[in-house]
């Protein structure tokens, strides 16, 4: 695990999220930490490219939802474990739980007023704010993702599973909006609504000088406790 993140193109991060999954499927738990340069757009596994409207890089990943925009300011966290791990239980709403928690307590550490999402408030979003999120997944709520104390979703998580192994992966906006992403899709400005309740760490209280690189400094050691 390094201590810094590292700087990896869209198709690179892709990767690794899919060479962690494998490796954990053979029983190895895996951490790694990082910023896409240059910026890519990288669409959910079942999204279709005609979603995509830009010149920067355009890749696939692997977990399921809609767009993010991936660049320099955006800490991108892989975390895989295998089956039988505490993040690895059948039910793959409380898989999140645990790591949302423990997330949400790191950056309550620097200041940040957030919380996680319920599950009865994530289940309470319209078929609109769905196919919402569906093209960009910042538009949407998913349990135990984090929201700042207002209500503006703050990190957003996703995962994928392989024989009873379990891919986390974390999208935390450092210093990019997370609305900039509907910049670089078909009709992106359609998207406003949703994507307007979105934040990007720098601009919560106390955290105006926060760096993808500080912010991987303050989770890596919860998160590599909460894999072991």
């Amino acid at each position: 695990m390094s201590a810094v993140p590292e700087r990896r193109t869209g198709a690179e991060y892709v990767e690794v999220g899919a060479a962690l999954l494998a490796t954990a499927a053979d029983g190895a738990c895996g951490l790694v930490a990082t910023i896409v340069t240059p910026p890519a757009l990288v669409l959910g596994s079942a999204q279709p490219e005609t979603d995509a409207a830009t010149v920067i890089d355009v890749v696939k990943r692997g977990t399921g939802g809609g767009a993010v925009l991936c660049d320099a300011g955006t800490l991108l966290i892989d975390l895989a474990v295998p089956a039988g791990h505490r993040l690895a239980p059948e039910d793959v709403t409380d898989a999140y739980r645990p790591l949302g928690e423990t997330i949400q307590a790191a950056l309550a550490g620097l200041g940040v007023d957030c919380r996680t999402v319920t599950v009865e408030e994530a289940r309470t979003m319209d078929e609109a704010r769905k196919a919402a999120a569906r093209r960009a997944c910042w538009a949407g709520l998913s349990p135990y993702e984090l929201v700042l104390g207002d209500g503006r979703k703050l990190v957003g998580l996703a995962q994928r599973r392989r024989r009873g192994a379990v891919l986390h992966q974390i999208a935390i906006p450092v210093t990019t909006r997370p609305a900039t992403v509907a910049d670089h899709l078909v009709e992106g400005a359609s998207l406003a609504p949703w994507l307007e309740a979105t934040a990007m760490l720098a601009g919560a209280a106390g955290c105006g000088s926060a760096t993808p690189g500080g912010v991987w400094d303050v989770l890596r050691g919860p998160l590599a406790a909460l894999v072991a």
